[in-house]
């Protein structure tokens, strides 16, 4: 098929009245997604505000009703660092200059774990 051929085949429109609701719909139907889009913009905006806003009341410590019995979080992890060290647990541990360092654990029976680098 040429652009000659194609030129004289008949192609069939719509009346002038039914392009008009065509393009009336096609815009109506535009504008409902404009909305949409203009609501989730503003529900992830107001998403990200109350992200926001929860890290900060997590952080000042007024997420949750606060028992003044609990120790403070320095305590907390102190306690922690202590029951690392009785129970032994880490067979690597990261050096200072951030690379894998060995420990040798033979003396506890315990098998030796390698992952340097």
């Amino acid at each position: 098929m040429n652009g000659t051929k194609l030129s004289l085949m008949p192609i069939p429109l719509p009346s002038l009245t039914e392009q008009q609701k065509i393009v009336e719909e096609i815009e109506s139907r535009l504008s409902v997604a404009d909305e949409l889009e203009k609501v989730a913009e503003q529900s992830l905006k107001q998403s990200e505000r109350l992200r926001q806003s929860i890290l900060k009341k997590a952080f000042e410590g007024k997420l949750v009703p606060q028992d003044p019995t609990d120790l403070p979080a320095a305590e907390l992890l102190k306690q922690i660092k202590k029951e690392r060290e009785v129970t032994d647990l880490p067979a690597v541990r990261q050096g200072h200059l951030g690379k894998r360092i060995k420990i040798d654990l033979s003396a506890t029976g315990r098998k030796e774990t390698k992952n340097e680098g």
